[in-house]
């Protein structure tokens, strides 16, 4: 909260530290035709004005997520809006508070970009450069943030594992096999993503992680658990879903940077996929059924079977990639993509104006699929889910992500005795 910028010292300040950063130049280029025999390209052009890339909005932005329609419509429109050729895929907008809030309303900073530039991590390197409170802002390979030599494209999915954990892991062609889709009614794209954004507990998600015993839960398995528990609390009991004889796949991203390349920017991430248990039937089982799956031996070679099995198709050639990613994007592949963004730690801030909240914007590439986010930044919890559905039901499997989470804290005997009293 506080006095925001002013789109001159905005624009300013992206010249002075993203200006020394050659991924913020680079251009993405169309295939030549026959465009099926042909790759994408990258150009890189020095005489790009970043300034260009710097806009400004108006609209109300709340603190939780409440009585937020202008500033949610806003998200909702730059998540499924493509990003303009001929120029460098990335865009920051400015967003100052509406007319009536006066000069010291919250205000946002939204920054895009097109996948194949970059990744949530690359995202979280230059947005934290932008502020102030890191240790370095020059964009140099001392101490700031630095691009990768050769960015890579994003990964598809590999095989999750089942009961049978051990069975096929690290198989490449494994990841060929889809799942079931999610029970949504069939009809075209919506024009808007329906998204939500919330804020949570910081005592109801902690209690949650304490629902496992020795150090607790990590975020990822509480994020994969309360996702399947939301997604059967909103569409039933999946023995009514179509295609009940397979298992509904969930993927999270796995991040490929070595310490030496933490502030590397580019796309350097893989893919695991693995069931989520939605045919469990407490909070509590599904929380351990996660921790199964992520402690097995499965997704950690899963990882780099999907890498594999990317670089052999593009061994092969583009179509081969392009048939590969075709089948990632079918709505029965992985229709349920978990995300946990953990922000360095801070303070940030931007010319005194101290950083509140973070929200992750995560791409929709499938028809019919969900995304879950959860973003911890100074153990501020915010909770996003974005998908191509039928309207109401991103709120609807947000309440019911709360109400997981609110089910685990509450079976915590020490969060239950000091919680009794709070509405669940």
């Amino acid at each position: 909260m506080g006095e925001p910028p002013s789109l001159a010292d905005l624009c300013a300040r992206v010249h002075e530290r993203w200006g020394g950063i050659p991924l913020m130049r680079r251009t993405l280029l169309r295939p030549g035709q026959p465009s099926w025999l042909r790759r994408h390209r990258w150009q890189q052009t020095e005489d790009i004005d970043l300034r260009a890339h710097v806009a400004e909005a108006c609209a109300a932005v709340p603190h939780d997520g409440t009585g937020a329609d202008a500033f949610t419509g806003l998200l909702a429109r730059l998540v499924a809006q493509p990003v303009p050729d001929g120029r460098p895929p990335w865009r920051l907008l400015l967003v100052r508070p509406a007319g009536d809030q006066g000069p010291q309303g919250r205000f946002a900073l939204i920054l895009t970009a097109h996948h194949a530039l970059m990744d949530g991590r690359s995202l979280e390197r230059l947005l934290s450069g932008l502020l102030d409170g890191g240790t370095a802002h020059d964009g140099s390979a001392q101490g700031g943030v630095r691009s990768a030599r050769t960015p890579r494209a994003a990964v598809p999915p590999a095989r999750g594992v089942s009961g049978k954990q051990t069975e096929g892991a690290g198989r490449p062609f494994e990841a060929l096999r889809s799942g079931r889709a999610l029970p949504f009614p069939s009809g075209p794209p919506r024009p808007e993503r329906d998204f939500v954004w919330t804020g949570l507990d910081t005592d109801t998600v902690r209690g949650a992680r304490r629902a496992l015993p020795g150090l607790g839960a990590t975020l990822n398995e509480l994020v994969l658990a309360a996702s399947a528990g939301a997604l059967r609390a909103v569409h039933g009991t999946p023995e009514r879903w179509p295609g009940a004889a397979r298992p509904l796949y969930g993927m999270f991203s796995v991040d490929l940077r070595t310490p030496e390349q933490g502030e590397e920017l580019g796309n350097l991430l893989s893919v695991v996929r693995l069931p989520l248990p939605v045919q469990l039937v407490g909070p509590g089982e599904r929380l351990r059924a996660c921790r199964d799956l992520l402690r097995g031996p499965g997704p950690a070679h899963d990882a780099d079977a999907s890498m594999r099995l990317v670089e052999a198709a593009s061994r092969m050639g583009p179509w081969a990639l392009r048939l590969l990613i075709k089948r990632a994007g079918s709505p029965s592949w992985a229709p349920v993509t978990c995300t946990v963004i953990r922000w360095p730690r801070g303070p940030w801030s931007l010319d005194g104006a101290l950083l509140e909240r973070v929200l992750p914007l995560a791409p929709m590439l499938t028809p019919g699929a969900v995304r879950v986010a959860l973003t911890d930044y100074a153990r501020v919890f915010t909770l996003c889910v974005t998908g191509d559905l039928p309207g109401g039901h991103a709120r609807e499997l947000a309440d019911a992500f709360g109400r997981e989470l609110a089910a685990l804290a509450h079976s915590v005997p020490e969060f239950s005795a000091r919680h009794s009293d709070r509405p669940s």
